[in-house]
């Protein structure tokens, strides 16, 4: 077997285990299939939408701007946030699927749709690395890189989605939140773009770089817009949690700068400024 299905294989395992088992806790007990539909129903869609509209759409955009010139290669940039964010959205033609979304779950909603989606896109990508005969050998350890991006763009994909989905609901505003969406999208991958052009003439190892540190910071802002769009305002408090004074015994909200060691967290009373090794969460 390709070290590239065995690696696509864990990172939808632990995509589905972490992501899926949030949905899972912090959803009712009668809103669970319907989110575990929502999850199911985006599995083939990336192929669909790849294969289905983003080739036939690729067709037609190259005999008319010409397949040599920039402005075909920067029209290319937008056929992922179009397509995807548009095809993420089907689930919305079904009135009993629209009936249940509200407020309060649709952002539960907007990361399960993002995360069928980003599981689908999984093995598409897999399978387009197993077509490449110079990698598709590789054993599968050789694939971390692709594990964590691919883990990643799933949690982004929820943040698109629910931004979409805000727009509809909260917003009362469609067109702009779709279209949030899908400017969302369309950052997260202007700089390949960038980098697939050398922009600056500064070499492909020096973009390899950019892009890697691109991928990290873009993941963080989903990531904290998600966070946002779960806890309001105070979303980095509530993630941060409390902890208790060992010395003087007052709890104390953790401040953002408590230094991180996974499983316990460093910071200092504000009260006795007593230095305190606590649990993490």
């Amino acid at each position: 077997m390709t070290g590239i299905w065995i690696v696509a294989a864990i990172t939808s395992a632990l995509a589905l285990g972490v992501i899926g088992g949030w949905l899972w806790k912090t959803a009712p007990r009668e809103e669970r299939v319907w989110l575990l539909f929502a999850v199911l129903a985006q599995l083939p869609m990336c192929w669909l939408a790849f294969h289905g509209v983003r080739q036939p759409l690729d067709a037609w955009v190259r005999d008319w701007l010409g397949a040599g010139t920039e402005t075909y290669r920067f029209a290319r940039v937008f056929y992922a946030p179009v397509t995807e964010e548009m095809a993420k959205l089907w689930p919305l033609l079904l009135l009993s699927f629209r009936q249940r979304l509200t407020t309060g779950n649709m952002t539960r909603a907007g990361v399960a749709l993002g995360l069928g989606f980003g599981v689908g896109e999984m093995w598409v990508v897999a399978g387009f690395v197993a077509g490449d005969p110079q990698v598709a050998g590789l054993p599968w350890y050789m694939f971390t890189g692709y594990a964590w991006e691919r883990f990643m763009v799933c949690i982004s994909h929820g943040a698109f989605t629910a931004t979409a989905l805000r727009g509809i609901w909260l917003w009362r505003a469609p067109v702009r939140g779709v279209l949030a969406a899908m400017a969302l999208h369309w950052a997260g991958n202007f700089p390949i773009y960038l980098a697939g052009r050398d922009f600056g003439k500064w070499g492909q190892p020096v973009w390899q770089i950019i892009l890697g540190l691109w991928l990290m910071m873009f993941f963080a802002a989903m990531f904290g817009l998600l966070a946002y769009y779960v806890c309001g305002k105070g979303w980095l408090r509530t993630l941060l949690g409390h902890a208790r004074c060992r010395g003087c015994g007052t709890e104390y909200p953790r401040p953002w700068w408590s230094m991180n060691f996974v499983t316990h967290r460093l910071d200092r009373c504000p009260h006795c400024g007593r230095w305190n090794w606590t649990r993490a969460g």
